[in-house]
């Protein structure tokens, strides 16, 4: 009777107390949360080892994802990949269907006062290019000659519709041959006049209020859809995804290591871990791991039953 107690109380024994141990390490590693003092003194081990050591922790785990798996290498890597590059194809796809598939007034629909406030902006930044390019226009020889040959067409009739005394004073004087041949320099005098005018403070104003007034209203009574306005077939829209396709593509593999740099994953990573609650963080952790702990503890039980087995062996040879 003493030989079978002998030898199956140490190794129950020993089983026991090692499963224990290993429940009471692993919520050693979480708990308690905060540090406990006694008569002004901490007790060692409180708090546990992750609150303790979460700040260590959070700039380890940052720095291991920065260094392994937000690498610029590993993003181009996936992007390299053909199921990757077809889910952005077909996001792309997506979005530009959505956005043509609108008409103008859809596409600024709770944006008008801000398009309305930006467009006389836009237009006062091109008003010195649009006047620029109506005065190169006015200068041009050709149109020069044209409006030259008009002007006399216009004096010609201005003329016809006088009476005959009129004409015939103005015949005699050379008044209608003298205008004729200063054409040139009155059509010179006529652009100097237009572009003093167009930039003239007035002139310009009123020219920037009508162009946003014209172009709000063009938006709000246009009731096609950008494919119809645009023309826009359908080899015409694989184009455009792919044209933004390849450009989105080329911009991202250029700038992935300003991107991540910009983002600094190691410290973004090492804040969001470091704000999480550490009771969240040992829920998180006891999910992901609970089957491992099992195992940790069922194997404690079983090599604190071999010792105990061990022990009592030795004993019962030893005495």
């Amino acid at each position: 009777m003493n030989t079978i107690v002998l030898f199956v109380v140490p190794p129950i024994a020993g089983a026991i107390i090692a499963y224990i141990t290993n429940v009471i390490a692993i919520k050693m590693l979480f708990r308690p949360l905060n540090e406990i003092r006694v008569f002004g003194i901490r007790v060692p081990f409180t708090p546990g080892i992750l609150p303790r050591q979460r700040k260590k922790l959070a700039q380890s785990i940052g720095g291991m994802v920065e260094r392994e798996l937000l690498t610029p290498e590993v993003l181009r890597d996936r992007l390299a990949r053909e199921d990757v590059r077809e889910k952005i194809r077909y996001s792309i796809s997506l979005f530009t269907e959505n956005i043509l598939d609108k008409t103008p007034s859809q596409l600024f629909v709770d944006n008008e006062k801000v398009l309305a406030d930006r467009i006389p902006e836009a237009v006062e930044k091109i008003y010195p290019v649009f006047t620029s390019a109506v005065m190169e226009f006015l200068y041009r020889p050709d149109i020069r000659r044209e409006m030259e040959s008009k002007g006399r067409i216009i004096l010609r009739n201005i003329i016809l519709k006088l009476n005959i005394f009129q004409r015939f004073f103005l015949s005699a004087a050379q008044y209608d041959m003298t205008l004729e041949k200063k054409m040139p320099e009155i059509i010179d005098d006529l652009s100097s006049i237009a572009e003093k005018a167009l930039n003239e403070t007035g002139v310009k104003k009123t020219l920037i209020t009508a162009a946003g007034s014209s172009f709000n209203k063009m938006i709000g009574e246009q009731d096609k859809n950008l494919f119809a306005l645009l023309n826009i077939g359908a080899q015409d829209k694989v184009k455009l995804d792919d044209y933004i396709f390849n450009k989105l593509l080329l911009a991202a593999d250029g700038q992935i290591n300003n991107i991540l740099t910009s983002i600094n994953v190691k410290q973004l990573v090492s804040d969001r871990i470091d704000s999480l609650d550490v009771a969240r963080v040992e829920r998180i952790i006891l999910d992901v791991m609970s089957d491992q702990f099992k195992w940790i503890h069922i194997f404690g039980g079983i090599l604190g039953f071999i010792i105990g087995l061990f022990q009592a062996t030795l004993t019962y040879f030893l005495r």
